[in-house]
């Protein structure tokens, strides 16, 4: 069993500090296990503390501004935590508990193996955070973690797929490559914060920035710094006309991602835009491209979610899904983009291959 770190609850952020400074001196550079959430975690990459016997996170979900509910694997007990502001490019820690922390009050729920913490100031909007806590069970084992989460959107609003590309533009003599691209269309009035692009075939994920956005308007999603990084400028404010990549549109929103060598998949993906925080899925698509008459399918579990969640209307195996074709530079295209009034799930019928060769916002 471990000494509980937190005896008096009213500890400031200087005190915990120092214990948790102790608890890296004994540990020594110990590793522990990180369990990473499956379904409802904010953020991935937290830190974690415990003995085997501990309980584990299941599920974090961000309900408000002010509200963080926990689930665990055991009925547990916990004392008032602390929630900080992550700096750019910083990851959660357990040493890394900022200056002018919020407290967050907490409250066991349900069975006893949630928590709910209360915070006594908001987590707001473009904000990124961590919430530290510890927790125990019955028989004293402990668990003490750094939690990563996004201040919460009151104002997301409802987005569709409408236009995909899923094929990088190799360089001519005449061109520069280009990156793969996806539009998203806004359906309502609000803030993107908070919404994310999921592509299940690698595994990657585009996290969208604060950026506000009218009902109706488009915004291109540029996946790759394929072209030169000085023209991959995002258009995160009023102006409109500052990415100057091949594909780029002046008529709409650009916004430009560079996570890595995996991206959107040229031949077969399952794509999502969802909630971060609840990881609820507001649409989907899914689409194959036969080789040698072959595809190598193995997307059924994610679209199997999407259809659970009424994203996409399946079924959750190759038929249902769209067939790309062979051309590299005709895009997907949605036949009629939905309105937030009459949401339905998508199917395969919604889709279809551009009769043009060329990026629809030219």
């Amino acid at each position: 069993m471990k000494r509980h770190i937190f005896k008096n609850p009213e500890l400031g952020p200087g005190e915990i500090l120092k214990y948790l400074l102790l608890a890296a001196a004994i540990v020594a550079g110990t590793l522990f296990s990180v369990f990473h959430s499956s379904c409802q975690l904010t953020s991935q990459g937290f830190q974690a503390l415990g003995a085997e016997e501990s309980p584990c996170i299941l599920n974090a979900s961000v309900i408000d501004s002010r509200t963080i509910k926990v689930d665990f694997t055991k009925k547990v007990t916990a004392q008032s935590g602390l929630v900080s502001r992550l700096e750019d490019g910083q990851e959660a820690s357990l040493d890394a508990i900022g200056e002018n922390s919020i407290k967050a009050n907490a409250i066991s729920c349900g069975d006893g193996k949630s928590v709910i913490y209360n915070l006594e100031e908001s987590a707001g909007l473009g904000g990124r955070y961590q919430l530290f806590s510890q927790i125990k069970d019955s028989r004293g084992n402990s668990l003490t973690f750094a939690l990563p989460f996004d201040g919460y959107n009151e104002r997301l609003p409802l987005c569709a797929l409408v236009e995909v590309q899923p094929e990088t533009r190799s360089a001519t003599k005449t061109s520069a490559a280009e990156s793969p691209y996806v539009i998203i269309q806004a359906l309502q009035d609000g803030n993107l914060f908070g919404i994310e692009l999921y592509c299940a075939q690698n595994d990657v994920v585009y996290k969208l920035p604060p950026v506000e956005a009218k009902a109706g308007e488009k915004i291109a999603l540029h996946l790759k710094h394929t072209a030169d990084p000085s023209a991959c400028e995002s258009e995160t404010g009023s102006k409109l006309n500052l990415a100057k990549t091949g594909r780029a549109s002046p008529s709409w929103r650009d916004l430009y991602f560079d996570i890595g060598p995996k991206s959107i998949s040229a031949t077969n993906d399952a794509i999502f835009l969802r909630d971060r925080n609840t990881q609820k899925i507001m649409d989907a698509l899914t689409y194959y491209t036969i080789k040698n008459g072959k595809s190598s399918w193995k997307l059924s579990s994610e679209i199997q979610m999407a259809i659970d969640k009424k994203a996409w209307q399946g079924p959750a195996t190759i038929e249902g899904a769209v067939q790309k074709g062979s051309s590299k530079v005709k895009p997907l295209m949605r036949v009629q983009v939905p309105i937030a009034q009459n949401w339905r799930p998508a199917s395969k019928d919604d889709w279809k291959i551009s009769d043009k060769n060329v990026y629809t916002g030219k």
